[in-house]
């Protein structure tokens, strides 16, 4: 029995030293995404809002650093809650407006201040001239930038408001909300997220965790988070590789983008959004946007009687629809690989269309990004580096400039 016991013992140190040399190496030199390493890196600047997603907090530091990057990239939320110097609620006599409501793209995830293009433009266009940073002010999504608009943004009285639409998620991100409420346009009063909330201490979490973050103990284990890791990898693959044997096998009579449930046919939006193929469900997400483009045109022009514009939308391109060899990075997204390649793409084809009977102006970033050699995003993450905010406000300045002349945004 003794040594029984004895053999017990040595097994039961041998697996708590291994598990012990195991957790001390990985840590070092494989460090896993941890939940307290993932909290604890994570943005503490949002704020519940009752009308959108999410607005920010005021003067609260933050870290925009992106996956690509060598360094943090550290700024924060002047006391109205927009990235930049802080400004008077009221115009300045002589000053002009310019509002630009979006997401992580316009809030400049990955760039320093002085390189965000809103600054950049502002700079351009002289110190009369004040651009604010409206990026993620009321969400990640353009129902919520119509809310911040309504709700807080108007109150800036903005000579020019620049809504942008980045083609990928900004559709997405509609999908996963509600909407109460409905005006005009089917526009919304509010939205709530079906995934997203934000916790006490300003931190946006799924609603539906990783499972290992659930779990007390396990979920800041380095060999538990690695080990859930490699599970979910594995099992993603076996997937993926059913469904490429099952419709090899079976071949589907129905359309790509009607199939939702598979990964070798790719993502039921992807395929709607970037090919040519939809169904009523994704279609929805196109007229969701134009409902809140129209309200969000509607509510500024409103204000002015000039004959001059002052709704301007901005259409971010991704960066597979410029860069052909991104194909590893995407794949089974339902994305097309040959997106680089076709001249009139979907979703912009989609959208120049609805704005045109609508008389809506916009301005198409993808041509003019395509006529440019330099690379314009971070190679992993997707967002714009420098040289892409740089490329941003030149676009922006010269539409500017051609519509309002000498007048700037006036």
């Amino acid at each position: 029995m003794k040594i029984q016991t004895g053999r017990i013992l040595i097994l039961v140190t041998t697996v708590v030293l291994f598990i012990f040399i195991g957790e001390i190496s990985l840590a070092k030199f494989f460090p896993q995404k941890t939940f307290s390493r993932a909290y604890g890196s994570a943005i503490k600047c949002f704020n519940k809002s009752s009308i959108s997603m999410f607005s920010l907090k005021p003067n609260c530091q933050m870290n925009l650093r992106v996956s690509d990057s060598d360094k943090d990239i550290l700024t924060a939320t002047n006391s109205l809650g927009y990235r930049g110097e802080d400004f008077e609620t009221e115009k300045r006599k002589g000053e002009a407006r310019i509002l630009v409501e979006g997401d992580s793209f316009v809030l400049g995830f990955g760039v320093e201040d002085r390189e965000v293009f809103t600054k950049v433009l502002e700079e351009k266009l002289g110190k009369d001239v004040k651009v604010i940073n409206a990026g993620y002010a009321g969400g990640m999504g353009p129902d919520g930038y119509y809310l911040q608009l309504k709700n807080s943004g108007m109150k800036l009285q903005p000579d020019l408001v620049v809504f942008s639409l980045f083609v990928y998620n900004d559709f997405t991100d509609v999908k996963d909300n509600d909407w109460w409420g409905s005006g005009k346009y089917g526009e919304p009063d509010r939205v709530i997220s079906n995934v997203l909330f934000v916790d006490d201490s300003g931190v946006l979490l799924p609603k539906d965790l990783p499972y290992i973050y659930k779990l007390p103990i396990l979920k800041n284990s380095q060999l538990a988070v690695l080990a859930y890791n490699g599970f979910e990898k594995a099992k993603e693959k076996a997937s993926w590789l059913y469904d490429r044997i099952r419709f090899s096998v079976f071949k589907p009579e129905t359309p790509v983008a009607t199939v939702s449930d598979s990964n070798f046919l790719g993502n039921f939006y992807s395929a709607c959004l970037f090919g040519n193929l939809c169904q009523r469900k994704a279609m929805h997400l196109f007229d969701d946007v134009l409902s809140v483009v129209l309200a969000a045109r509607d509510l500024v022009e409103s204000q002015f009687n000039d004959g001059k514009t002052h709704f301007l939308v901005m259409i971010i391109p991704s960066d597979f629809q410029i860069n052909a060899n991104l194909k590893d990075k995407y794949q089974d997204t339902g994305i097309p690989y040959n997106a680089a390649d076709d001249p009139n793409p979907n979703p912009q084809r989609r959208l120049a269309e609805m704005f045109d009977q609508n008389k809506i102006k916009y301005l198409d970033l993808l041509p003019i990004f395509r006529g440019i050699k330099d690379n314009l995003y971070y190679k992993t993450d997707g967002h714009w580096n420098a040289l892409g905010h740089k490329a941003a406000a030149e676009a922006l300045y010269n539409w500017i400039s051609k519509t309002y002349g000498s007048d700037s945004a006036r």
